[in-house]
């Protein structure tokens, strides 16, 4: 865990957490890429090549790549409102998340809890079109799953919600 002054800390230091958090997996695209090099200069055969460079594609762009922006997302709103002094950036065994020292309003809370996610529907059109094959706009689009409230960003939309209600007096 490591927290960093608002103005202090890199969008390169969130993404480069994701990244450390998966490091086995990158570790291991670069492997099978190395391996699939060294065969096709040894054999000639280059389908390999072709087979690990999907892999990485996936790994890379799809699952590193969604939860890359799906943080800096939350890290760009979290420097907007004046109440977040800090952010802290917490990895734990099987999950990496973005927390703000500070204060927010509950309209804050939910515009940070639907950035991440909204941030990948975005781009989910978008490498639908650019590579339609690849699948990688299904990577972005399931980060939709993260509002549901099992989920630290769904938690936080649904406190959000309350704490708006209870402010304007409205029951759920």
């Amino acid at each position: 865990m490591r927290t960093w002054p608002v103005a202090e800390l890199r969008l390169r230091h969130v993404v480069g957490g994701v990244a450390m958090q998966v490091w086995p997996l990158l570790g291991l695209v670069v492997l099978f890429v190395g391996g699939a090099a060294v065969w096709h200069v040894v054999s000639g055969d280059h389908s390999l090549i072709d087979v690990a460079a999907g892999f990485g594609q996936v790994v890379v762009v799809g699952l590193v790549g969604s939860f890359a922006l799906h943080e800096v997302a939350h890290v760009v709103l979290l420097r907007c409102p004046p109440g977040v002094t800090h952010i802290t950036l917490e990895r734990t065994a099987w999950r990496f998340s973005v927390a703000p020292l500070g204060t927010l309003s509950a309209r804050e809370v939910g515009l940070v809890a639907l950035a991440g996610p909204g941030a990948c529907l975005l781009a989910a059109p978008v490498w639908w079109m650019v590579l339609p094959e690849s699948g990688l706009a299904w990577w972005y689009a399931a980060h939709l799953v993260f509002l549901l409230p099992l989920f630290g960003d769904g938690r936080m939309l649904v406190a959000s919600v309350r704490a708006g209600a209870l402010k304007t007096g409205w029951r759920a």
